[in-house]
């Protein structure tokens, strides 16, 4: 397991992780403001992981994390939620709901925790938007089975990033897009950088892909 970080400076967020049949653990020191890249085994490997990091959990034996200055096997259930809510993480694996509409799935955390205020949340939703090239109006009313790949990624990507997320987690974000749209990951990049300044963003990829 590889990392690769620009550092803007700042007090480290660490992070650490061990995978049974793992010789390392993974240790990311994550400064306030910086971009950091890991490199995990495997595509088997990266899911296990990233599953560990959005549910603040281990879910095999061997498995260790620890997070934002916490561990995660020791955390009560109200301090797990405490701590995901700190996190943003952009997989496939975690979907935009289907009964919803794509600025219900955008406002849905903000409306139950009732954090960020919705105002807010709109406001930054139609700013993002327009910012990647994105309508608004066009894109907010519609399902998920509505909206093609790119689409679905723009507002899972807006819903990251309105719960203003102190880390974010991205993984495969150009995967499934056409040549012409693969620099999408640098395009959210630059924008959770100029609206989180001092939040730290970490890109997670495998080195084998796996038949």
């Amino acid at each position: 397991m590889r990392t690769r970080s620009a550092d803007a400076g700042g007090a480290p967020l660490a992070l650490l992780y061990s995978l049974p049949g793992e010789p390392l653990p993974l240790r990311v020191a994550l400064p306030r403001g910086s971009v950091t890249r890991v490199r995990m085994p495997d595509r088997a490997a990266k899911g296990r992981f990233v599953a560990a990091v959005l549910e603040a959990r281990c879910h095999e034996p061997g498995e260790e994390l620890h997070l934002l200055g916490e561990q995660a096997s020791k955390l009560d259930p109200a301090a797990r939620r405490k701590l995901r809510r700190r996190v943003g993480v952009l997989t496939p694996g975690l979907r935009l709901m289907s009964n919803l509409n794509a600025w219900e799935n955008i406002a849905l955390a903000a409306a139950y925790h009732g954090t960020p205020p919705l105002e807010r949340v709109a406001r930054t939703a139609h700013e993002v938007l327009r910012s990647l090239g994105a309508a608004p109006d066009r894109l907010l009313g519609r399902l998920p089975e509505e909206l093609d790949s790119l689409d679905r990624k723009l507002v899972a990507f807006v819903r990251l990033i309105t719960a203003e997320p102190e880390l974010a987690v991205f993984d495969a974000v150009d995967e499934g897009l056409s040549a012409g749209e693969t620099n999408l990951s640098s395009r959210f990049e630059a924008e959770y950088r100029s609206r989180q300044p001092a939040g730290s963003l970490l890109h997670v990829d495998s080195e084998r892909e796996e038949l």
